[in-house]
């Protein structure tokens, strides 16, 4: 995946903390589940060292599923959305391996 579209939905969770139409927020849900998809099959090593990051994107690809969505309460998903926006910048060179 290139490193251009983990950026790309690192930028549109940070947009999204803004009000924005129904439409924005199911595309949102199934970029931000397939860029979290695809790290946690990238990082996907058994007893390797990205494991634990594995496991933390397969979490997030979780709580944003599209197809069967989990409720969370809204504070707690602003908290998550920062926090997986956070979370892609930082170990976005871990998608390109």
């Amino acid at each position: 995946m290139p490193i251009q579209i983990v950026y790309v939905t690192a930028a549109l969770m940070a947009a999204s903390l803004f009000p924005m139409p129904g439409q924005f927020t199911g595309f949102l849900n199934v970029m931000v589940f397939g860029t979290f998809a695809w790290g946690a099959y990238r990082n996907f090593e058994p007893f390797g060292p990205q494991t634990f990051l594995a496991v933390v994107y397969a979490a997030f690809a979780i709580a944003f599923n599209p197809i069967s969505p989990v409720i969370i309460p809204e504070l707690i998903l602003k908290v998550l959305t920062v926090a997986g926006a956070v979370l892609l910048l930082v170990t976005g060179k871990k998608f390109i391996r």
